[in-house]
């Protein structure tokens, strides 16, 4: 049995597949088995994949026949039931790591007994080259020279703050396993949002190691990051995903805020670049997230503390079904003059007819 099972997941990424693997077999930590899951690509994946197998006995394809809906998460669920190491690690087939990393991720997870270990990273631009900090990076450099988390409340909500992408992180399996830790499948993205708050909401124990050992690749055509589209406003329908699991363990009470807010910052960024056509889109997204709660969560010194004046604004007007206040807040966010409506515009309009306003 290895020590370390990495999942690899692929689609249509002929033109850095090579680099990826090349990276993970280079690891200085050499007791690991690489499951390389491929979603139906038709650009040639899949027998770049075939090919590393070939050179290396360590690497399992996992080579899937058609596109799935599910997409990464289709792909990472499979390298889960096929993984037996003794611990769990993610790569995106197109990014680079750095050869120490899963040997010092497994130092750490080791050496504090954690259920999880952590690294840093940056962003690599396709095109240029360029490398640039992540967006979490100031919440990391508070919370990683701490070394170790005991992962109370007050710890796990910290590092719920950190970005959720589970390519810099090393799982114990036996926490993967006993707790069915899975990404949720569906025709939207981000699904490492929910198996974030999954996994941080059943570890005992999280281990940082402060340094920079992987490089994720942005602004790649085909990306789903790299879009901003009606697909893009799916994410949202991770609140409901998560609430319910937070409900079924018992966590509703202490996290249903730190749900909510991480909600309305979704929207806070993607508010700012919402094209008018889908706003109406967008309107109805943040109507089903805030259903899931009351006047009493909504109207929180809190969680207006921890969002903002303008994004509770939002949030408050998709509860009264404003559909002009919410447009007027995107305007006000984006830093652009609200657009006038006139009584009878669109979807305002019918809106306000259906509420009897």
């Amino acid at each position: 049995m290895p020590e370390i099972s990495v999942i690899v997941t692929a689609y249509d990424i002929a033109a850095y597949i090579d680099e990826c693997l090349d990276d993970i077999l280079a690891q200085d930590f050499e007791d690991l088995e690489v499951i390389v899951v491929d979603d139906g690509s038709r650009d040639g994946t899949p027998e770049r994949i075939r090919a590393a197998a070939e050179r290396d006995a360590r690497i399992v394809p996992l080579l899937l026949e058609t596109n799935s809906v599910g997409g990464v998460a289709t792909a990472a669920n499979a390298g889960i039931a096929r993984a037996t190491g003794r611990y769990i690690g993610f790569a995106d087939g197109d990014d680079r790591y750095d050869p120490t990393m899963f040997g010092k991720l497994h130092a750490a997870a080791s050496a504090s007994n954690a259920d999880l270990a952590i690294c840093s990273y940056l962003n690599m631009d396709t095109e240029t080259g360029e490398t640039a900090e992540p967006p979490d990076a100031a919440r990391w450099r508070e919370i990683a020279p701490e070394g170790v988390l005991v992962l109370d409340e007050a710890n796990r909500r910290r590092a719920l703050s950190l970005n959720a992408v589970p390519w810099r992180k090393l799982y114990d399996a036996e926490l993967v396993r006993k707790h069915g830790l899975r990404f949720p499948v569906g025709d939207f993205f981000y699904e490492d949002n929910p198996f974030h708050w999954f996994a941080l909401l059943s570890a005992d124990r999280l281990a940082f190691v402060d340094e920079r050992l992987c490089l994720h690749r942005v602004n790649r055509i085909g990306q789903t990051t790299a879009n901003v589209d009606a697909k893009l406003l799916r994410m949202f329908q991770h609140h409901a995903i998560i609430k319910r699991w937070l409900e079924e363990h018992g966590h509703d009470s202490a996290f249903r805020l730190d749900l909510l807010s991480w909600a309305a910052r979704q929207l806070s960024w993607i508010g700012r670049k919402c094209p008018e056509e889908l706003r109406e889109d967008l309107f109805t997204a943040i109507r089903e997230v805030v259903a899931l709660h009351d006047a009493e969560d909504l109207a929180s010194p809190e969680l207006r503390a921890r969002i903002g004046k303008r994004t509770s604004g939002l949030l408050l007007a998709a509860r009264d079904g404003d559909f002009d206040a919410f447009c007027a807040g995107l305007d006000k966010s984006a830093g652009r003059a609200p657009k006038k409506r006139s009584a009878s515009d669109g979807f305002g309009a019918r809106l306000r007819g259906l509420l009897g306003r």
